[in-house]
């Protein structure tokens, strides 16, 4: 009780470094500056540290460590180079324990392998585990099986480059499922997690977790609507091949179809392009340089803590953002019911496409067999059909027309409410969506003010 650092025997040791020691200011005797003692509780932090939680106990070469053997040593080193032999045992200890946290506990290929996966960083892995759980992520959640999940998880590891991995790395990533609410698909619970032990929980802890956790699903949405709108496209690409005998009926309704898929991809990608290298890589490349030049554990850990939290902020995940994060959000949710609308739309070609091959297949054969194609009592019949379907593709172009809008007025939104935020980054994504100014001369009513403003500054 009489040294100038307390020890709190009741913390555990997965908090050791955290909580477990602290210097009573009050205590400190008057040759030691506190900055000198701060020196002295990390280094007996980080020998507990090493001792305890990493579980080495290699030895820890100090250049002069047989002074304080002598008769003599104590008052050689109480003086005036105290603070200079604190200074040397300090960088070897942190030193030390950073070595050992890359090479024995792997702290940057962790570090790396949080990125590919929860990041999305592993864009290979990634598709391919999209295109392998797409469909059954369409279904309610409830119907879902982890395990099932987990297995196309490793077979899309397989599949990729990321079968690269160390093997350790490889078994850290698992599928989890999130809490269910009546009426959520497998898209509203569906998440990676990376699974670390100690002693790296001290650098990414149940917070950093649970702040990766809204990072990733942030990005999966994101990658969602890109693989959909993606599907999209690549299916009406090959209309004419597969629904030759209605594409004459269809061209229009492809158009229009292929004019809102455009504006909806262009959207995503200019979002995603700001994600992965405004906002991702350029963090990702501050916390290696940090990590790289760090003096100690306690570097590290603020380090990782910054990283985390300018993604977040810069994502639009934290309170100050919500509304901006709402109005991004509303889009997806416009795109994902054209979606919907499209997969509904495209079965309802499909069957009138195999309506019309029987059709005409029925014609020539009876003209083979010199009867007449179509008889009179059969032309009822096949008006009423054709009506229905025009009909049907007539309500269902009315639906895109109304999607149109109301995506066109919802983006209008979200580049107003980005044209208001402080970040420089926010406000040039919301030029790159608008580049040509077709949002603004469209909605210029609500589109007026900041925006016009900050377009001219730019433009300066």
């Amino acid at each position: 009780g009489e040294f100038f650092i307390t020890v709190d025997s009741d913390t555990p040791e997965d908090l050791l470094w955290e909580s477990k020691y602290s210097i009573r200011l009050d205590m400190l005797p008057s040759f030691i500056s506190k900055q000198m003692a701060e020196k002295i509780l990390l280094i007996g932090k980080t020998i507990n540290f090493i001792r305890v939680v990493c579980r080495d106990h290699s030895p820890i070469n100090f250049p002069f460590s047989t002074v304080a053997t002598t008769n003599q040593g104590l008052n050689d080193i109480i003086g005036p180079d105290l603070n200079g032999h604190v200074s040397e045992v300090y960088k070897i200890t942190s030193s030390h324990l950073i070595s050992l946290l890359k090479k024995k506990y792997l702290l940057c290929e962790h570090l790396t392998a949080i990125r590919d996966y929860l990041l999305l960083g592993q864009g290979d892995f990634i598709q391919h585990l999209m295109d392998l759980i797409c469909k059954d992520l369409s279904g309610l959640s409830s119907t879902l099986q982890t395990s099932m999940l987990q297995s196309k998880l490793e077979t899309a590891q397989r599949a990729t480059n990321a079968q690269y991995h160390n093997v350790d790395v490889i078994r850290r990533v698992s599928v989890i499922k999130l809490e269910e609410s009546s009426g959520d698909t497998g898209w509203d619970v569906f998440t990676i997690d990376y699974v670390l032990h100690c002693p790296l929980t001290v650098i990414v802890n149940q917070d950093s977790r649970e702040t990766y956790l809204c990072i990733f699903r942030m990005l999966w949405k994101t990658k969602r609507i890109e693989h959909g709108l993606r599907r999209i496209w690549g299916k009406t690409a090959t209309w004419d091949r597969t629904l030759p005998h209605i594409i004459g009926d269809i061209r229009d309704f492809r158009h229009q179809i292929n004019i809102l898929c455009c504006e909806m991809q262009h959207f995503v990608s200019q979002v995603q392009y700001y994600i992965n290298f405004e906002v991702l890589e350029c963090s990702w490349k501050e916390l290696e340089t940090a990590v790289d030049t760090a003096e100690n554990l306690d570097h590290i850990i603020e380090a990782h803590k910054r990283f985390l939290g300018i993604v977040s902020e810069r994502l639009m995940l934290n309170q100050e953002h919500l509304q901006v994060l709402t109005k991004l959000y509303a889009n997806y949710k416009n795109a994902i019911n054209f979606m919907d609308v499209y997969d509904r739309a495209h079965e309802v070609l499909k069957k009138n496409n195999t309506i019309r091959e029987k059709r005409n297949t029925n014609i020539q054969l009876k003209t083979k067999q010199g009867d007449w194609g179509v008889k009179a009592a059969d032309e009822a019949a096949i008006l009423k059909e054709d009506n229905e379907f025009k009909a049907q593709l007539k309500a269902i172009s009315k639906q895109i027309t109304n999607f149109h809008s109301t995506f066109s007025a919802s983006l209008s939104d979200f580049l107003m409410a980005l044209s208001l935020e402080a970040d420089d980054s926010m406000k040039f994504l919301s030029l790159r969506i608008d580049f040509n100014e077709h949002y603004k001369q469209k909605h210029g009513n609500n589109l007026n003010g900041p925006y016009i403003n900050r377009t001219r500054s730019v433009d300066a």
